[in-house]
């Protein structure tokens, strides 16, 4: 008893002052809702797993945590480690066409740039996730046969997708969204009308929710 209760007075008095490595190194062992919302509460940034400042694991940097490239499922482990040792060796990617270019060689693959797309790893290269996704093919292949190839490649200009298969696709590569909710544009309301949140819900007591159905699974016994 003694020993865990030492262990909860450390571990509190480290997440009251010093939230972000308190946060970035929990984040690393389980990424529970209530973990992210006590994120969101504090005013921390978490930002996503970029891939010209994410490690392989959750860290924080600069008063923001960066979500790891390890936690974007279906994305070779090999390739994590391969963009990480070249942004180390020679420096940020300055655009896609310079990360492609030195990647060549690397095991990166067609899966490997959708589920950076998905994860929002490549945002900040100009292109929106639709367009990345749907040339990523053709990108793998002009990047095997060289720079040139690769330079003169031009990526088709397409509507980025809706909000909701952002989001969707967020979820699927990380277990959780980061660049919004569904149902952000309503949050308004639902404060203005009273609902009860999650966070607030006490037993024996009878409450009004605003929730959102994103799956059904039937049981027959």
């Amino acid at each position: 008893a003694v020993a865990y209760s030492k262990l909860a007075f450390e571990m509190a008095y480290l997440k009251i002052y010093f939230p972000l490595e308190f946060f970035s190194v929990l984040l690393n062992y389980d990424t529970k809702n209530s973990y992210l919302q006590d994120i969101k509460n504090k005013g921390i940034k978490l930002l996503g797993p970029d891939i010209n400042h994410a490690e392989r694991g959750f860290i924080s940097d600069k008063g923001v945590i960066y979500v790891g490239l390890g936690k974007i499922k279906g994305l070779n482990r090999k390739v994590i480690d391969e963009i990480v040792k070249e942004r180390n060796s020679h420096g940020l990617f300055s655009g896609l066409t310079d990360f492609l270019q030195r990647m060549a060689g690397s095991d990166i693959g067609e899966s490997d740039i959708v589920q950076l797309t998905y994860a929002g790893s490549l945002d900040h290269f100009g292109y929106n996730r639709q367009e990345l996704k749907t040339n990523a093919a053709s990108l793998i292949t002009a990047m095997e046969f060289g720079g040139s190839l690769l330079s003169e490649t031009k990526i088709s200009a397409i509507g980025e997708m809706s909000l909701l298969d952002r989001l969707a696709h967020e979820k699927e590569v990380l277990g959780f969204t980061i660049s919004g909710h569904p149902i952000d544009s309503l949050r308004k309301e639902i404060v203005k009308k009273g609902y009860t949140q999650i966070n607030d819900l006490k037993a024996d007591q009878i409450v009004k929710m605003a929730v959102m159905i994103d799956s059904i699974r039937t049981t027959r016994d």
